[in-house]
């Protein structure tokens, strides 16, 4: 896992904010960089979600808030770091949440954004990346919404657009154990798209491609994609 106090240096004690938390994956790696006396906050518009998250998570050190990242209710200039990991391919307005995120950062703030990118992947990975897509199309005949993974330079130019200072990248290579997940849910896939899709006109394609995925699993193995670091700074 990546070690964000590396990348932070000057990091001052204050709130931080994780936007679509989920259950606080990445609000608990935020923990661990920010300074004694910090607060880290964990946003997602999902109330089962965040009651689940709560429930889970009780006295670890996030406190999980129910919003939308594109309308928070958080004043202007609230916090010292404002995040969101894997989320934004799951945001239809992402500009909207990417606007809001700098408005509650306050100047000298951190913005970091953690996203996985589809290109330069080995072969494991590209497994993971069609397994990826695959559940984007599964969570998209649930009413959900995902986009197919955009490739590196395409999420710089999404977040170029921003005024920030002193930015820099870095790639992150998650731990191994990841890896294991994503193996169980490969396992999965035939029960998903049963799940999700019998009855649909797309069953038996989306059957035929939950196979093909499963095959080439147990050929390359599974790891989960490098993901793209993206870290500026508000200007003061």
């Amino acid at each position: 896992m990546l070690h964000l106090k590396e990348f932070l240096p000057g990091l001052r004690p204050g709130m931080a904010l994780d936007v679509g938390t989920r259950y606080g994956e990445f609000a608990f790696t935020l923990a661990e960089a920010m300074p004694a006396g910090s607060r880290v906050i964990g946003l997602d518009c999902d109330e089962k979600t965040v009651e689940e998250a709560k429930e889970k998570n009780a006295g670890k050190g996030v406190e999980f808030v129910l919003g939308d990242g594109a309308h928070m209710d958080f004043s202007d200039n609230t916090f010292e770091l404002a995040a969101i990991s894997n989320t934004l391919h799951h945001i239809e307005n992402y500009n909207a949440v990417l606007d809001e995120m700098f408005r509650v950062l306050r100047p000298g703030g951190v913005f970091l954004v953690n996203e996985m990118f589809s290109d330069g992947q080995n072969e494991a990975q590209q497994t993971h990346f069609l397994q990826h897509c695959f559940e984007a199309k599964l969570d998209m005949l649930s009413g959900g919404f995902q986009r197919p993974t955009w490739r590196k330079d395409e999420i710089i130019k999404i977040l170029s657009r921003l005024p920030l200072a002193d930015v820099k990248t870095t790639e992150l290579l998650e731990e191994s154990k990841m890896d294991a997940k994503l193996a169980e849910k490969n396992e999965k896939l035939v029960r998903a798209v049963e799940k999700h899709a019998c009855g649909r006109p797309e069953y038996e394609t989306l059957l035929s491609e939950a196979k093909s995925i499963q095959t080439r699993c147990a050929q390359t193995g599974i790891q989960r994609c490098t993901q793209l670091v993206y870290i500026g700074r508000k200007a003061l």
